[in-house]
């Protein structure tokens, strides 16, 4: 918590050095405000301070937004004081107000942290390739056995087929001779 409260002691010391004075610019006879670098730098860090530390309804948050930043640039003395003051009002109330938000983990970082996470990652990536490599050669085992099927069938209808070829082939011879040795009887 010091370390806190000194950066908002911090804040609070870098702010008392800025006033209307030192962030003004005369125009046409009249000054008007006109800030530095410095003081743009002091109001983003108050700014990022309480947006980082305090909830939506807390006191310094709701000052911190109250304020018209546009007042910080080209307006008279009693409009930019007024802006600054309401400034350093929220910067100074968060001496006395603790810091209240609530930090949000970043679930992606703690998910990616996490052992269990991996583990399960690899479980799954392991378990899909294991399933996919065998459904791939159940498939490619299921091709291969169908083939083999329409290859045996294809073979017993060629053994059948050279079956009746020979067949066909002794009934032809059979009846050459037949028709020879009748026309032989026939002659004589």
């Amino acid at each position: 918590m010091s370390r806190k409260n000194n950066i908002v002691d911090e804040l609070i010391i870098e702010g008392n050095d800025f006033s209307f004075e030192n962030n003004k610019k005369l125009y046409h006879g009249k000054f008007y405000s006109e800030v530095t670098n410095e003081f743009l730098s002091w109001v983003s860090k108050v700014d990022n301070y309480i947006r980082i530390n305090y909830e939506e309804n807390s006191g310094p948050l709701r000052m911190l937004e109250t304020v018209d930043s546009f007042k910080f640039s080209g307006f008279d003395k009693d409009e930019f004081e007024t802006e600054l003051t309401k400034l350093k009002g929220a910067i100074k109330s968060c001496q006395s107000i603790k810091p209240n938000k609530k930090t949000k983990d970043n679930y992606i970082l703690s998910l990616i942290k996490n052992p269990l996470f991996w583990t399960t990652i690899v479980v799954l990536v392991g378990g899909a390739y294991k399933l996919g490599y065998d459904n791939g050669k159940a498939k490619f085992d299921k091709e291969k056995i169908s083939l083999k099927d329409e290859a045996n069938l294809s073979k017993k209808e060629i053994t059948k087929l050279k079956k009746e070829i020979s067949q066909k082939d002794s009934l032809i011879v059979k009846l050459k001779r037949e028709k020879e040795s009748t026309n032989a009887n026939s002659g004589s």
